[in-house]
């Protein structure tokens, strides 16, 4: 299948790569950054172009821009027989409506990082404008992934949540604890096997079960000593007793 991504960044090196690797030939990188185009366009042997009076006829197009991007972009494209994807969790499948009759949403449930060598699995959440276009996309997504969902808008929105949830929230954690410990000199990096082994615990257990900690324990003590430690991190103070009330709450 010949393809053209619209896209430079995360999304569209990692899904990319997936897709040469898959066997489908990648024609042309757009980005409206000629140089970012370039770079993509060379690691996926492709055309690099900046505008879409150079997008030659082709099989499909996969938009892999950051969502809030999509806007201005549908507003600009051209209407193109190709198959029109795009790939953001959080934004409906008919927004492509007015630029194919042939579109759907083709959605990597998975942090993705352009710079790494070896690219992570993930499931991919799956939708198309009627049942012949979902066939041979749910056909072209099981090239890429071992795991190939069909989830319509509000079902792909809520995995996006959760998804922001478990990612983002999380690693927003992991930030302030590293900011807590360079702050109080003591290392981080004494706390990688225990992130691991929390999340490692996941494959078989229910989260609600592996809950730990003073607060699911009502262990006041020593959460009062952890407020006074706090008290100088007013980022942290208010986030750790609104964590330990709901974990409270969970275990009662």
């Amino acid at each position: 299948m010949d393809i053209v991504i619209i896209g430079s960044g995360n999304v569209a090196t990692v899904v990319g790569r997936k897709i040469r690797a898959a066997g489908h030939h990648i024609i042309q990188v757009f980005s409206r950054q000629k140089e970012r185009a370039s770079l993509l366009a060379s690691l996926l042997e492709a055309e690099p172009i900046n505008s879409f009076d150079e997008i030659k006829k082709t099989d499909l197009i996969l938009l892999a821009v950051p969502d809030n991007a999509y806007g201005p972009l549908i507003t600009k494209m051209p209407f193109t027989d190709a198959f029109l994807l795009h790939t953001a969790g959080s934004l409906p499948l008919d927004m492509l409506r007015s630029k194919s009759a042939r579109y759907g949403v083709l959605y990597p449930l998975q942090t993705l990082r352009q710079e790494l060598d070896t690219i992570p699995g993930f499931p991919l959440l799956i939708d198309a404008n009627d049942e012949e276009n979902l066939l041979e996309l749910e056909k072209f997504a099981a090239g890429l992934s071992k795991t190939v969902i069909r989830a319509k808008d509000k079902t792909r929105l809520k995995y996006h949540l959760a998804a922001v949830i478990v990612s983002n929230f999380t690693n927003h954690l992991f930030a302030l604890a590293e900011d807590y410990c360079r702050k109080e000199e003591i290392s981080f990096s004494l706390l990688q096997p225990l992130i691991e082994e929390t999340v490692h615990r996941l494959e078989t257990n229910s989260a609600a079960g592996l809950q730990t900690g003073p607060a699911v324990r009502n262990d006041t003590n020593t959460m009062e000593k952890h407020r006074l430690l706090l008290k100088k991190y007013p980022e942290l103070l208010p986030l750790y007793n609104q964590l330990s009330r709901s974990i409270r709450r969970r275990a009662m």
